[in-house]
């Protein structure tokens, strides 16, 4: 199912020229740094110390409030600095990383048979589960509850913001899972916004609803608060 929406008020930056659509494989960094700050009311616990090995996907840290919400290394390597503040606050755990990457291995899902509970349990293990966001606050989700609907903003309006049909181009199957999953965590509707003139790979996927957004920045997180 398909809607639209008009966003009338906003701006758009006029621009000459435009981002060219290709992909380059970009700089790897040997260091890599996880902030807990970057997450609105977390307070981080640490589960590494300095001089412990980590693979990709293992847990740096997790929220003391909720000890199921996880944090993962973004890379394998070695840990080898932890920064503190006043206190001894939590501010930075810094990765030194692999050459060779090693990646841990949290085991394969149906999504299709899955219950909620085996979905979430996963996306707890592999520190995924961070990057579900609460409205109005922009906090992380409460495991513990279940969301009215679930909403996934599939246009960037903003200037020269990324070309999200085109970054996701081919990604069709691994979309269609990623929805299929999160249709099971609420008992309301999964909403995407879409641009309407765009050839966005979400929009012919199953179990959303699917909204074409049209008008100035920044329609693309206005849309949001619109749907209803």
């Amino acid at each position: 199912m398909s809607n639209d929406i008009k966003i009338k008020k906003g701006l758009d930056i006029k621009l000459k020229g435009a981002a060219e659509l290709a992909t380059e494989n970009a700089i790897i960094s040997n260091f890599y740094t996880v902030r807990p700050e970057d997450f609105h009311s977390v307070i981080p616990k640490l589960s590494v110390k300095v001089g412990e090995k980590v693979k990709a996907g293992q847990a740096l840290f997790f929220d003391k409030s909720n000890e199921n919400v996880k944090f993962a290394s973004p890379v394998s390597g070695e840990v080898i600095e932890i920064s503190r503040g006043e206190k001894r606050k939590i501010l930075a755990v810094k990765v030194q990383a692999d050459k060779t990457q090693e990646y841990h291995d949290f085991g394969a899902l149906s999504v299709a048979s899955a219950k909620a509970e085996d979905i979430k349990a996963k996306l707890l293990a592999s520190g995924c589960w961070a990057f579900l966001k609460q409205r109005p606050y922009d906090v992380i989700a409460n495991p513990e509850s279940s969301p009215k609907a679930i909403f996934i903003s599939a246009y960037a309006s903003a200037p020269l913001a990324a070309d999200l049909d085109y970054v996701l181009q081919g990604k069709e199957a691994e979309l269609q899972a990623a929805i299929t999953a999160l249709s099971k965590l609420t008992l309301g509707q999964v909403h995407v916004s879409v641009a309407k003139n765009g050839n966005s790979p979400l929009a012919g996927l199953t179990n959303a609803t699917i909204h074409k957004v049209t008008g100035p920045h920044p329609s693309g997180m206005l849309a949001r608060k619109l749907i209803k």
